[in-house]
Formats: structure tokens, sequence, C-alpha cells
């Protein structure tokens, strides 16, 4: 204690203090007791209590009043507990902290937007993150940065995991006709928020090991987009089971035939070529919404079928049409997604790979096959499909357009509910696209199909 420091002024400063903290309940049951007293004078004690009770009672049946109370009481309790967390720590923050602006429930448990003093770092919160948790008894505090203003963070006290309830069913059954210009609905985060991605001018790459959720990822996309009026389907299925239930909705199939593969590769360049000579005409430089052209979407599971083919002239025609069409496809409206288990430079050429802006790895047993999806470098800075659960299906590192990594579960979609949806959007294509999609089925189904396994 300092010389200059008293007693009285340090128990004056700890009810300052307190006083301080409690501040809004202590002017409103200040404020009530005024109302109160000052209807006491006029009508007595008894009848003053009574207009009081039913005026406050009037007030919280007003849902507007009872939210603003609510988020008010709710903002001043975690300012307290923050304020007490920190200043149990020797850190700068105790004398610098943070202020509290707002705070909201989320699934996982508590976000508080948090405003930081001058002076201080992003870091130095991080570095808390431990012991905040013990204090709250929380599973985990997390901190995430503002990218908007760096004086701004987020602080997320988790008390549930979003991802051990099991399996998320797939919100997007009923609603509106939707559109490939729309954001897709894929999944939750950790705070257990909807997490969605654009396909337009993008391309995805789902990597993981068997049974990890790489096949009902696909299925949810391809779900999504079967709904939609403005695009085309375009399916390869090396495993001729996964995806060969939405060829009624496809205007193309190709199950595990290398031929027919390239054949339809070549189709597809050939519409993208159709497609630029209308941009040239119309002196666009891509494909735009109001053009009224519908997007191709090229879904292909279990990419290394061709692209590994043991027929390596094939597999090699297969490689350079895919990678012309992954190149130049974007401005013309062609959206590629492909799945495989290790999409390693063996089984997927890095000049394919090095194109494709989204990836999205499950669960893998080794770092290096994790980085051979998201990229060299993640798993090292702690973006590892290791550390995923082997019983975690559908939980996987989405790489999207924050340019981070961020854990997700994506959503399980029923056959119950893929039968719906098959039924209400298998007759949109004309006869030709219908019967070639068919003739793939049946060429693929039999003796070939055992002879691909």
């Amino acid at each position: 204690m300092d010389n200059n420091t008293t007693p009285s002024s340090t128990m004056a400063d700890e009810i300052f203090e307190i006083l301080w903290q409690w501040r809004i309940e202590f002017l409103s049951v200040s404020f009530i007791a005024i109302v109160y007293w000052a209807c006491a004078r006029r009508v007595g004690y008894t009848w003053s209590a009574v207009i009081v009770a039913l005026a406050v009672t009037a007030l919280g049946c007003l849902p507007s009043i009872r939210r603003l109370l609510a988020r008010t009481l709710r903002l001043t309790h975690w300012r307290r507990q923050l304020v007490r967390a920190l200043g149990s720590q020797s850190s700068p923050l105790a004398k610098r902290q943070p202020k509290v602006i707002k705070a909201l429930r989320v699934p996982s448990g508590v976000r508080l937007t948090l405003s930081l003093q001058s002076g201080t770092a992003l870091h130095e919160l991080e570095r808390l993150c431990p012991y905040l948790a013990t204090h709250f008894g929380a599973r985990e505090v997390r901190v995430t940065a503002d990218r908007t203003n760096a004086s701004r963070a987020e602080l997320t006290i988790c008390t549930k995991d979003p991802f051990e309830d099991g399996p998320i069913p797939w919100p997007g059954v009923t609603g509106e006709a939707t559109s490939a210009w729309d954001p897709i609905s894929i999944g939750v985060d950790r705070d257990g928020n909807n997490i969605s991605i654009s396909l337009i001018e993008r391309n995805l790459l789902i990597g993981g090991e068997p049974g990890s959720g790489k096949s009902v990822m696909l299925n949810v996309l391809i779900a999504y987009l079967a709904r939609c009026s403005d695009v085309k389907l375009y399916l390869f299925d090396a495993k001729f089971v996964e995806l060969r239930t939405w060829s009624q909705v496809a205007a193309g199939f190709v199950g595990p035939n290398i031929d027919d593969a390239i054949a339809q590769l070549q189709r597809l360049r050939s519409m993208m070529e159709e497609r630029y000579r209308f941009l040239g005409q119309q002196r666009a430089r891509k494909l735009e919404r109001h053009h009224g052209l519908d997007s191709i979407v090229v879904v292909i599971d279990e990419l290394p079928f061709y692209t590994a083919n043991p027929e390596r002239n094939k597999a090699k025609e297969f490689n350079d049409l895919l990678g012309d069409l992954v190149a130049r496809g974007r401005a013309a409206g062609i959206i590629f997604v492909a799945a495989a288990q290790k999409p390693s430079a063996d089984t997927l050429p890095s000049f394919i790979r090095d194109l494709i802006n989204l990836r999205l790895a499950f669960r893998c047993s080794t770092k290096e096959a994790s980085d051979t999806i998201l990229g060299g470098g993640w798993a090292s800075a702690g973006f590892s499909a290791t550390t995923i659960g082997i019983n975690n299906r559908g939980v996987g590192w989405l790489l999207g357009e924050s340019g981070q990594p961020e854990l997700i579960r994506g959503y399980f979609i029923d056959d119950a509910t893929i039968a719906q949806i098959i039924e209400e959007n298998g007759s949109r294509f004309s006869p030709d696209e219908l019967a070639h999609t068919t003739n793939a089925c049946n060429a693929c189904s039999g003796p070939s199909r055992e002879s691909s396994n």
C-alpha cells in the first residue's frame, strides 16, 4: 500500500467500483423507489405499491421492453464477470480492460463483443483464454478478431458443443425456388451459426478418409442445385452408387467409364466455347445473372478414378480436358465440384488443384493428407483434419472466403428428402438430355460396374 493511500480511501474506491458495476440495477431500483415515494405522498403507501406494481407489470407485458431489459441485464452481468475474470490475472488487461458492448446468446454459449482499449493487443486476450475458461467454468473460450475494426473482438464462451448433438438435418427442404447465384447453406460452425458458400465463379474440392462425410456433403449441394431453375447438373460417379440417384435431375450422368467421361468433358468444352462466343457478342467479360443462361455445375465423386485411371493415355486426356474446363470455365458460368479421399499430386494434377479456391477437409489420418486438401502449411498452423474425431462424421475444416479455415459440421440429408426433391424436379430437362442420361446409367450397370470394382 502506498503511503498516500489510506484505508478509508481504498474502501471508498471499492464501494464506488461495486456501485459502478451495478449501476443499471441500482438506478432502476432507485427510480422505482422515487416513484413509489412520490405516489405515496398523494395516495398513501398501499395504493402507491399497487400503482407501481401495475405499472411494472404493464411494461413487462410489452415484448420490446422485455427484450430491452433482458439484453441490458445480460450485458451488465457479463461486464461484471469479465471485470472479475481479468482483474484476477497478472496481465496488462487487468488495468486496461476491454469494454463489453454486446452480449448475445448463441447455440454454443455466449458471445461477447469487446471494444479494446488503446495500448492493448488481441494476442494479450488470446493468451488468457485458458484462464478465462477456468473462471467461467466453460468448455472453451475463443477470441476472434474483427476484420473491419482492429479495436473490436469477439469473445465466445462455449458451454456446449453443437457438434455433439448428432447429425444436423438439412434445413432447405421447403421454400421458394432457389438460384445458383444465392449462397448455399452447407452446415453450422462451432457456435451453431449457419455456414453458407457461394459457388458462382468458384470451384470446390472436398477430401477426407472413407466415411468422413464427403458423399453426404455432395448430396446436400446437389439437393440445393437440383431445386435451382437456373442450373444444369453434370454428374460423374465412379462408384455408381452415390450420385446415380440424382441422374433424373441431371442434364448428364457418367458412371465408372473413362471413355464416357472424356466424351462428356468434350461436350462441356464445346458448350464453354459457345458461351464465350455469346459473351463476345454481348461485349461482356463474364457471364452475369441478367444474361439468362443456366449455370453449369460439374460434380465428380471419387475423382482419382478418372484422373489416375490405369489407362494412362485416357487419364491424361481427361486431365487436359478437365484442366481446361476448370481454368477457363469460371467466366462462362461453369462450376466444378469434386470429392476425393486424398487429392495428392499422384491422383489430382497440381495445375488443376491450384485452380480450386474453396476447400473442405473432413477427417484425415495424416497431416500431409490434410494439407493436400486445404493447402500446404495449414496443418502446422493448427488447422489439421487429423484432430477431428473418428466418430465426428460430417465435421471438417472449410477454407472459404474468409481466407482462414473454420471448423464446421455439414448438414445431413436423408433418403426420403432426396426422393422428394427428385420427384418435384425430375422433369426439367428435354427428352434428348434425359435419354442421354438414361443410356449412360444403363451402360454402366451390370458387368462394367463389377469390373470397375
